[in-house]
């Protein structure tokens, strides 16, 4: 039986674990913490289990969909009670569009009515609607493409706050085709970029009740938990156990500082780590020691109800990094989750951290964070009284940033690997998507690739 490694047991990790024993390879994960799920990870706040970090998949990719029906998780699955969401713009609270793909607008209206820009944003947005621009070459960043597009508003009050919080990024430095596929699909379409979205929007309501997001009842540990229990009669999972070097063999490669031999490795650990394990391919060292991450805080606060100005009627609210804020986006989680809601407390997990502040990993203690936290809240929802619990949960460079050319330099580092370290494969946030559907997919397909050869 042939033996397959697995450095770092996070959900890239896991899957590849997974697919692994699927596969009938003799499988050992080697994992440095104590725990396994990486920056997935729930614990009790306020009478509940609540995630401390993502707290979703993306439903409309297949690929953490087909695992969670193949480990029965499917009865299990929930979807977000609340779809509609706001933005901090111009002193208020403003319900995003629904008509609009990753904030680019597809009804410019509608965009009027939300206030979230000007009227003279809205009309630089429109003069799109006359162009016939050919496809941008190579891959800019988001931010020079769609403000050349549709302006600057556009682009600071909605596609900024949108994609930039999903990755904690500043659209100006991230990667047009790495970060916002969807824009870049409606791109390479050619013409107006308003137009090619709504043609875009148009195919995906076809089934217009469709969930965008699915979430296990019990939060997404329990998505960890189901893959952890699957492999446990087939696969070695060892925490506490750090690797530090892989060495060659004539047959494979010597993992761990108690060396075993092994035909296959999957590197699945944030980018500086793989360096290190890959340091024999000298430029997939090299770009991966160059991919930067961002680092946040998510503040959990419970509230009775009745102390909130303002009612949550929605999933959560983005705020736009021009608006000079601390607090970057809030989830009115006891609202977006039914199983969470209660008519006696209300609950938050609020974020804070944008790429490039390193205060929040390095300078403020969990007190000074709770009130920065809170003066933001108290202007955004009206808080007349102190929360009934609160939980911080630091994310130290955990968010990596893809820049313009990410796509192809991770390219170059497949074909790297792939020539210095045979029988190696790096799958990970990193690379090729951050989302936990892609790193599912990275670690699954790592697998089957090296199966097949």
């Amino acid at each position: 039986m042939a033996r397959l490694a697995v450095i770092g047991a996070g959900i890239a990790g896991l899957a590849a674990a997974y697919e692994g024993q699927r596969q009938q390879l003799d499988t050992v994960v080697f994992e440095a913490s104590d725990r396994v799920g990486g920056k997935i990870h729930a614990s009790t706040f306020a009478g509940q289990l609540v995630d401390e970090a993502a707290d979703a998949f993306l439903a409309r990719v297949p690929w953490a969909v087909e695992l969670c029906d193949e480990l029965g998780l499917t009865p299990r699955l929930t979807e977000p009670a609340a779809r509609s969401a706001f933005v901090w713009s111009r002193g208020e609270l403003r319900r995003l569009p629904a008509s609009q793909l990753l904030g680019v607008p597809t009804d410019l209206d509608e965009l009027a009515a939300t206030g979230i820009v000007s009227d003279e944003g809205v009309e630089r947005a429109r003069e799109d609607l006359d162009r016939g621009d050919p496809a941008p070459e190579g891959d800019p960043s988001i931010g020079a493409f769609v403000r050349d597009r549709l302006g600057d508003e556009v682009v600071d009050r909605l596609v900024g706050p949108l994609v930039g919080g999903i990755n904690a990024g500043d659209v100006d430095r991230l990667s047009l085709r790495g970060s916002a596929a969807q824009i870049a699909g409606a791109a390479d379409r050619g013409g107006s970029l308003i137009a090619a979205a709504r043609a875009i929007r148009a195919g995906a309501t076809a089934q217009p009740t469709a969930p965008v997001f699915h979430a296990p009842l019990g939060g997404m540990t329990e998505l960890v938990d189901a893959l952890r229990r699957s492999c446990e009669s087939t696969v070695a999972i060892r925490t506490g156990t750090p690797v530090s070097r892989l060495r060659p063999t004539a047959a494979g490669w010597l993992v761990g500082d108690e060396p075993e031999a092994f035909d296959h490795v999957v590197v699945a650990v944030p980018a500086r780590v793989a360096a290190e394990l890959v340091a024999r391919a000298a430029e997939a060292a090299s770009i991966l020691s160059h991919i930067d991450y961002a680092s946040v805080a998510m503040v959990s606060l419970a509230f009775e109800p009745s102390s909130l100005g303002h009612e949550l009627d929605g999933s959560g609210f983005l705020v736009p990094a021009i608006e000079g804020r601390f607090v970057t986006a809030c989830s009115f989680a006891s609202s977006k989750w039914a199983h969470l809601g209660s008519s006696d407390t209300a609950i938050l997990r609020v974020s804070a951290g944008r790429d490039g502040d390193t205060e929040l990993a390095t300078d403020l203690d969990d007190a000074t964070l709770s009130r920065k936290v809170l003066s933001d809240l108290d202007d955004f929802l009206g808080i007349d009284a102190p929360p009934i619990a609160t939980r911080v949960s630091r994310w130290p460079e955990s968010l990596p940033q893809y820049r313009p050319g990410h796509l192809d330099r991770i390219d170059d580092l497949d074909a790297s690997v792939g020539a210095d370290l045979p029988g190696v494969c790096v799958v990970g946030a990193a690379l090729r998507g951050l989302g936990i559907p892609a790193c599912i997919q990275q670690g699954r397909e790592a697998v089957r690739r090296m199966v097949a050869r």
